[in-house]
């Protein structure tokens, strides 16, 4: 009964057979972790999904041409984390694009100075290539 469900689950909403989540390790530099650490200060990861229309997409696309789908921000202290990103994606209109995209940040959350205090990797590439497998982003202060 579970798998005939699930298979259901398919049918009625195939959306959900190209949902799938983007595992992102965060470390720092220690001179990025003492800095953050010592001044108190937050770090955000900001993912932002997106695809070039579909034929016969409905939805109005963006400045760039694009149609937006969901975007996620986390807040964490600073320290080495893993963050499970597009838990809500199935819900998107995924039908809407031909190949759904994700863009990920990560930058200090500006509790103590109105400026980014770190430089982070980031991620911007197709949403089932950054699911196949685990992604790693890097911070250090700026100018490290």
């Amino acid at each position: 009964m579970r798998s005939l469900t699930f298979s259901l689950l398919f049918v009625a909403f195939p959306g959900i057979a190209q949902a799938e989540t983007v595992t992102v390790n965060v470390t720092f530099s220690d001179k990025a972790l003492s800095e953050m650490t010592t001044r108190g200060e937050g770090v955000v990861v900001s993912a932002y999904w997106m695809g070039e229309p579909a034929e016969g997409a409905t939805l109005p696309t963006n400045e760039i041409g694009t149609i937006f789908l969901l975007s996620e921000d986390i807040t964490l202290q600073p320290g080495p984390a893993q963050v499970i990103l597009g838990g809500s994606l199935a819900a998107a209109p995924l039908d809407q694009v031909t190949v759904p995209m994700l863009n990920v940040n990560v930058f200090s959350a500006r509790w103590t100075s109105e400026d980014n205090l770190i430089d982070c990797g980031f991620l911007d590439a197709p949403m089932a290539e950054l699911a196949a497998a685990p992604q790693s982003i890097t911070c250090k202060l700026i100018g490290e």
